[in-house]
């Protein structure tokens, strides 16, 4: 039923109890009378009530003053002001729309399903987006309104997937608000035997222990992104991408230096500062049994108390090697296992970060892409003022250019705490 007929069926219900009124003449009103008023006044409200909602549903009476088009702008429903061009967004429909559509586009069947994209006022129903539907039977064609097709834009912007960035997450971090002087034992004391004394006087060894100490301190790691207003004005999910991007490329950059960093006005690595687990370079051949034996090999080098919290770092090309290996070795015992969603080595949790070493390809000696401890003892990250990025918003440095400056930034610190809690595996290829 369209508009124009619920209308009609209101105003019905009306002159039926205009007309029980005019029967009266000043008597009281009979039972029937009173049942068939009360009737028709109740049809009239509830007609009001879907014919409002007939009304909500209608774009074009949503959007024209008078409900229909004209020489007049039509109305942005947002602001409530008139405007000269507008776009109505396709509406999603359910599947059970999409079914009873192409079934009465096929037949002529109108089954109940149509009534979701029924338009009431004029009697049509919606185009729901099938796949590999045109916009237009023309689209494209610049003498046949290819021009007047609108081309919509999805209202987001797909990222790229993060790659593995693991230290922080096993690492000992810590807010800082200056430099930090941070102590540790280089080395034990020596005790010895003392002899009795009896006629003589024999001293205890003097001994004492060595200690060391490092800063950790803080170094600015940022980024900024320069962006028109125009830009962000028309592109409403600009702002959330380029500052979600600002914190993407922090994280990549800090990986990097907790890995590989120098430590001189940068973080310092991992690599080059802890155990030398294995010692000498393990040779990798074509079936990878003494690369999957040094995983066993490592594990001996590790001290016990650091066992609790052990964990692996490698990149996934690493781990896919290892099960390789595995798979050629037909162990008994299944070195590499998944549990929850999570990877284990020899009952050891795996941690993953694209900045590791590679496994070497070519003659090469001292290669370290295989670590394993307890991170947590071993490496400690200082983060200034907090570990979140830092993001400022600047529309006045440029603004005589009509630009905005999207500023992120982190001031971050890693260092080894105590090298002997990570211990790696130098490997070298045969």
């Amino acid at each position: 039923m369209n508009l124009a007929e619920l209308k009609k069926q209101q105003q019905d219900a009306l002159k039926v109890a205009e007309a029980l009124l005019g029967t009266n003449d000043g008597h009281t009103m009979t039972e029937a009378e009173n049942a068939g008023y009360d009737m028709s006044m109740a049809k009239y409200k509830d007609l009001s009530s879907t014919i409002k909602r007939c009304e909500a549903a209608s774009t074009i009476h949503a959007v024209w003053p008078d409900g229909r088009p004209g020489l007049t702008a039509p109305i942005d429903l947002r602001t409530g002001r008139q405007v000269t061009a507008f776009t109505v967004a396709q509406k999603p429909m359910s599947d059970a729309y999409v079914d009873s559509f192409m079934s009465y586009l096929r037949g002529g069947i109108k089954g109940d399903g149509l009534a979701e994209g029924f338009d009431p006022l004029f009697q049509g129903f919606a185009l729901p987006a099938l796949p590999g539907a045109s916009a237009a039977l023309y689209e494209g064609s610049n003498s046949a309104g290819g021009y007047a097709v609108s081309v919509p834009t999805e209202n987001q912007i797909v990222p790229l997937a993060m790659p593995d960035l693991g230290v922080r997450s096993i690492a000992s971090v810590l807010a800082t608000a200056t430099d930090i002087k941070i102590p540790g034992q280089s080395s034990f004391s020596t005790a010895g035997i003392k002899a009795e004394s009896g006629g003589s006087t024999n001293t205890f060894t003097e001994s004492n222990p060595a200690l060391a100490q490092f800063t950790l301190s803080a170094y600015m790691m940022g980024l900024s992104h320069t962006v028109s207003w125009e830009l962000l004005q028309d592109v409403a999910v600009l702002q959330q991408f380029a500052i979600g991007d600002l914190l993407s490329a922090i994280d990549i950059l800090e990986d990097g230096y907790f890995v590989t960093g120098s430590g001189s006005g940068q973080p310092q690595g991992l690599i080059g500062n802890v155990g030398t687990g294995t010692g000498s370079a393990v040779a990798v051949e074509s079936t990878g049994a003494y690369l999957l034996q040094s995983t066993l090999d490592v594990i001996g080098t590790l001290k016990a108390s650091y066992f609790g919290k052990a964990s692996w770092l490698m990149t996934r090309a690493t781990a896919t090697a290892i099960r390789k290996a595995q798979m050629q070795s037909n162990l008994f015992a299944q070195a590499w296992t998944r549990e929850n969603g999570r990877d284990f080595l020899w009952g050891f949790p795996v941690t993953f970060s694209q900045n590791m070493p590679a496994i070497p390809t070519a003659t090469t000696d001292g290669v370290t892409p295989i670590l394993f401890g307890d991170f947590n003892a071993g490496y400690i990250i200082g983060d200034r003022g907090g570990s979140g990025v830092f993001v400022k918003i600047l529309d006045q440095p440029l603004a005589t250019a009509g630009q905005t400056i999207l500023l992120g930034y982190r001031r971050v610190d890693g260092r080894v705490r105590r090298a002997e809690a990570i211990q790696g595996i130098s490997i070298s290829h045969s």
